[in-house]
């Protein structure tokens, strides 16, 4: 067997090194480090959660963070005229103005009901998307989801692992889809969190919490 030498000048290697940089960097620009904050002591005790289970793990949002969201909608809503697209979820995308007034009142009404206890989801079971129990909060949790985890507001639990605690930190990157960046969450060890891009209509990238 022959081999082929290739000599590679001065002027390539230094090229080819500076290229190797910009990857390098462009790579680990792409990824930041969520880590948990402290509690803050003006925010409300969490003694009535939401949980939506994974895969790989379990995030645990505070009930009034979803409140506060649905307290916002309901004077952004008719603003907007009952737009589907007003909130950023795949399932309102051909909403009409009068189904998207209705699914909000039926689910702003059911969360603000505090005898509703029935508030763990999974992303292994279908929900319908009139349903009359918890089910019908759920394309609004998704739609804060994102937001919430970059913040680091939210208890996230890896599953399968022994202790059950919550994580310290785990990861954030940008994925382009269509023209927009939309966020994924991995555990540190790349196992997924959350991916926005599953639930988010594609017409538009809505942000409700400062980033």
């Amino acid at each position: 067997m022959n081999f082929i030498n290739i000599n590679i000048d001065t002027p390539m290697k230094t090229l080819l090194l500076l290229l190797s940089a910009v990857v390098f960097s462009c790579t680990a620009m792409a990824q930041t480090v969520i880590k948990m904050r402290p509690p803050d002591p003006e925010e409300p005790i969490m003694t009535d959660s939401i949980v939506y289970e994974g895969e790989t793990s379990v995030v645990i949002m505070n009930r009034q963070f979803l409140l506060d969201y649905m307290d916002m909608l309901d004077t952004a809503l008719p603003r907007q005229q009952y737009s589907g697209l007003a909130v950023n979820h795949i399932s309102f995308k051909n909403f009409s103005k009068a189904d998207m007034a209705a699914h909000f009142q039926k689910a702003y009404c059911y969360l603000k009901d505090t005898t509703n206890k029935d508030l763990t989801y999974s992303t292994t079971k279908m929900y319908m998307q009139w349903a009359e129990d918890g089910g019908i909060l759920l394309p609004y949790i998704e739609t804060i989801m994102a937001d919430l985890l970059q913040q680091a507001r939210l208890k996230v639990i890896e599953k399968f692992v022994k202790p059950q605690l919550p994580v310290t930190s785990y990861k954030m990157i940008f994925e382009p889809v269509n023209g927009n960046d939309f966020r994924v969450f991995r555990l540190n060890n790349g196992k997924q969190i959350f991916r926005e891009s599953t639930f988010a209509a594609e017409q538009q990238l809505a942000t409700f919490y400062p980033r």
